[in-house]
């Protein structure tokens, strides 16, 4: 219908909110939210596959840095076999205080990139597949520190230093 990729966004758990009040009625005991993701992962590929475009899937850019689900069921390995772009969420504002060294991991753009798509090549390669799959989007707004151009070139600047070459950008306010 004219589109050139299928873009999945936020596929995952719910981890914010009253999570005590959650219930998963259809599950049995067994059930792990990671394996229940790649169900679906798996079930996208299946359906779509042959649409003639590529498929990427978003994800929480903790996921290059954790093996294990982070509680939203998405681990990197597990959604690589499915989708040709797999696009980390590596914005530095999101990660958490004190991370890796930083007090302030927003104002360290270069850094927690460089960081995030290393450790998401590494782990790619030894699943046997390649880095060049890794398309993170990159942030393109305020939040923990100011991002102006320079910023934003930081990032960009990261990512290459990584050995990738594809990025894309967001911004709520679709100011760029």
């Amino acid at each position: 219908v004219g589109f050139d990729e299928l873009n999945f966004d936020y596929i995952r758990y719910p981890s914010d909110g009253l999570m005590q009040y959650i219930q998963y009625p259809i599950t049995k005991p067994s059930f792990k939210k990671a394996d229940a993701i790649e169900e679906f992962f798996q079930y996208l590929n299946a359906n779509l596959k042959d649409a003639g475009v590529p498929l990427s899937a978003d994800l929480f850019g903790l996921v290059t840095e954790h093996e294990d689900d982070l509680n939203i069921g998405q681990i990197l390995e597990r959604a690589e076999p499915y989708f040709d772009y797999l696009a980390p969420m590596v914005y530095p504002s999101h990660y958490p205080k004190g991370f890796s060294g930083y007090q302030n991991p927003a104002s360290q753009p270069y850094e927690i990139i460089l960081q995030a798509m290393q450790k998401g090549s590494e782990r790619l390669l030894i699943a046997s597949s390649s880095p060049s799959k890794l398309r993170p989007w990159i942030q393109d707004f305020d939040l923990g520190a100011v991002y102006d151009a320079s910023m934003v070139r930081k990032e960009k600047q990261a990512i290459y230093d990584a050995g990738l070459d594809s990025w894309m950008a967001w911004d709520a306010a679709n100011k760029y």
